[in-house]
């Protein structure tokens, strides 16, 4: 009977000794272990080119809406900067239709300014309306104050996705067209009606009020392509 009390007394010790071995081993190497490194936050400037805020990673139409892939067969859409400037204080946003039908190039919804003015816009992405940004349609000014974030105006599923992109313009190819319009613009401002122009030659912010309907036409044709050219 002692001999048996004694050597369960003995493996009641050794068994311990084991635990507490483990368990500081364990110790040891949470305290040694390098702890998770947390990235910062990427604080993204805004990128301008000739005066208009142009992102990287969007695809340009040239008649200056965008569109940003979000799966392999949707796009978000919206207007550029310079189409912001061009149409003017947005009152009243015209998506179009859940689960209609858009060609790249046509018209893709439009835009009502404080004017009056009605201008429409070219879809950048063929395929199938999915989804329209409820938030622009209630408070318009998102488009005016965010046109490339909370200002988007619809999304588009196609099965052609990277074709239609191909289409459209990116990169250094974007930057170079965008430098031009801003160039072409103050040439037919100038030709058009002086009193747009701020000293130096910049537009004024609000040029786009400043012009008889003619000359609005005028400009919008040319520069939002509104006959439907691609």
């Amino acid at each position: 009977m002692t001999v048996t009390l004694a050597l369960l007394t003995f493996l009641f010790f050794v068994t311990l000794d084991y635990v507490l071995h483990v368990r500081k081993a364990r110790q040891a190497d949470t305290a040694s272990a390098p702890l998770p490194v947390t990235e910062p936050a990427v604080v993204r400037e805004p990128v301008y080119v000739a005066g208009y805020e142009l992102p990287d990673g969007l695809h340009y139409h040239r008649g200056h809406t965008w569109a940003r892939a979000i799966a392999p067969d949707t796009a978000v859409v919206g207007i550029d900067d310079f189409a912001r400037h061009l149409v003017g204080d947005v009152t009243k946003v015209k998506a179009p239709r859940m689960g209609s039908w858009l060609r790249q190039g046509a018209k893709g919804g439009a835009l009502r300014s404080s004017g009056g003015r009605e201008t429409d816009l070219i879809a950048p992405i063929e395929g199938e309306v999915v989804d329209v940004n409820t938030e622009a349609r209630r408070d318009p000014g998102a488009i005016n104050e965010d046109p490339y974030g909370r200002g988007w105006l619809y999304k588009v599923r196609s099965a052609n996705m990277a074709a239609n992109l191909r289409n459209l313009l990116d990169g250094s190819t974007a930057r170079r067209w965008t430098e031009d319009a801003r160039e072409q613009l103050e040439l037919r401002l100038m030709a058009l009606s002086g009193s747009v122009l701020q000293d130096g030659g910049e537009p004024a912010p609000d040029y786009a009020d400043r012009l008889d309907p003619e000359e609005w036409q005028s400009l919008s044709r040319s520069f939002l392509l509104l006959e439907g050219t691609c």
